[in-house]
């Protein structure tokens, strides 16, 4: 992958991601129109009914139409293109580059059955190759070379194959060797297995990507956290979940229904009740963690507050502050001197054990998340202005990297004190309200 090159003005682009939607549309009409068949049906009478499976297999067409749509629409802009360069790879704002002088050829291999014909652009470099670049990745195969040792990019092009065949007559002439014949079998698969593996040890010998941060103007306070988003986003999703539930109960427990077929039906829609009363439980204790909690940042440092108690942590009890990021989750990395108390009734569920820093600094951690996720950028602003002589800056991270709150450890040391857990007093005890108005002109909300 590259950044900042892009195809010269006068390359032929050809919008791979586009012409493979409109193929599919014709695909996905008929499959969502099985879908919308088999729901007129369960909506009739009284239910599914006898017809249960042959309904279900027309509505699970449905549901397959439906995702090849999302999976073609979202590739929409993904784009190739031919220039005196070489072959270009663009997956929105990202590009990869295959250089002409790095190839020992190039051309198209095809296969054809009685209703289906596959066309593929193999590109043959003449050396070694980044097997795990992370845009051109999939296309990579370990298939018979043009020399021995050597893996190639087989790019499914489908019926656009006429268009590529020009370009690259037209950009690599001395390259093309034309189309040859293949059996059904030959295009294959990625090495998911593979690429996941050599990710992973990547990602613990290379140094984590540094983050870049918009500059933005900031008040005299900046949101970090506000818990209320995270409620209302659980509780679009239990609406969701109650209606989609209702929906399934209805259809497979019709009002006269008897036989085993009815039994079958209603012990699916007892393990779907309960599967969702078990949904909704944990999104609710979720919501119940969440609701009147804000996080904030000035001068004086990081505030919490939550249900009228709050708590601060001075910039001057830090040892380092920054952002990690994976996406989706982006978090505000709080570094202390000493040890903390792990066990704080505000501030436990966010506690890591990780890495510190450096040698001689607390394993124990606080790690905030940051919603909404746009806000960032004013989070990183605040730090530099108030912290600057802490900021480590921001780190892209792998995935999964957030870890877990100790939810067991810290019920079993609250058991073992006889009762919850005590913490020491919020910086300012006698200012029981949160530290700033989210109204006052002076705070920087998340964006």
């Amino acid at each position: 992958m590259i950044s900042g090159e892009w195809p010269a003005e006068d390359a032929t682009v050809l919008r791979y991601g586009l012409r493979r939607l409109l193929l599919s549309l014709p695909i996905v009409v008929v499959c969502l129109g099985g879908g919308w068949t088999g729901l007129w049906f369960a909506f009739r009478d009284d239910g599914i009914g006898a017809g249960w499976i042959p309904l279900a297999m027309l509505m699970a067409m449905g549901v397959g139409g439906l995702i090849l749509f999302v999976t073609r629409w979202r590739a929409r802009r993904w784009v190739t293109a031919f220039d005196s360069t070489g072959f270009w790879w663009m997956r929105g704002k990202e590009a990869a580059l295959i250089r002409w002088n790095s190839l020992a050829g190039a051309g198209m291999y095809w296969a054809r059955t009685s209703n289906r014909a596959v066309f593929t652009v193999e590109l043959c470099p003449h050396g070694e190759m980044d097997r795990d670049d992370p845009l051109l990745w999939k296309f990579v195969r370990d298939t018979e070379p043009l020399r021995p040792g050597l893996l190639r990019y087989r790019i499914d092009v489908g019926d656009s194959h006429k268009a590529y065949e020009k370009a690259f007559v037209r950009w690599a002439p001395e390259l093309w060797f034309g189309r040859k014949e293949q059996p059904m079998s030959y295009p294959g698969q990625p090495d998911e297995t593979g690429h996941r593996e050599r990710t992973a040890e990547r990602s613990d010998t290379v140094a984590h990507a540094p983050l870049v941060f918009d500059a933005v103007g900031i008040g005299d306070t900046v949101v970090v956290q506000r818990g209320m988003i995270l409620v209302y986003r659980r509780l679009g999703v239990a609406l969701a979940l109650v209606a989609l539930c209702g929906w399934a109960v209805w259809a497979l427990v019709p009002e006269h229904g008897h036989g085993a077929g009815a039994v079958v039906r209603q012990v699916i829609a007892a393990v779907l009740v309960l599967s969702a009363g078990w949904a909704l439980v944990m999104i609710a204790r979720g919501a119940r963690m969440d609701y009147g909690r804000r996080v904030t940042m000035d001068a004086d440092g990081v505030h919490i507050v939550r249900r009228g108690r709050s708590v601060t942590l001075p910039w001057d009890s830090l040892a380092g502050v920054g952002i990690y990021e994976a996406p989706p989750l982006r978090t505000l990395e709080l570094c202390p001197k000493d040890e903390i108390d792990r066990d704080d009734p505000l501030l436990w569920q966010w506690v890591r054990d990780t890495e510190p820093l450096r040698p001689g600094l607390p394993r124990l951690r606080h790690r905030v998340s940051i919603w909404p996720a746009g806000g960032r950028h004013a989070v990183a602003a605040g730090c530099r202005r108030w912290a600057p002589h802490i900021w480590f800056g921001g780190e892209r991270m792998p995935s999964g990297y957030q870890g877990d709150r100790d939810r067991k450890g810290h019920r079993s040391r609250g058991r073992d004190t006889g009762g919850p857990v005590a913490s020491p007093a919020p910086r300012h005890p006698e200012d029981a309200r949160p530290p700033h108005d989210l109204d006052d002109p002076g705070v920087t909300p998340a964006p």
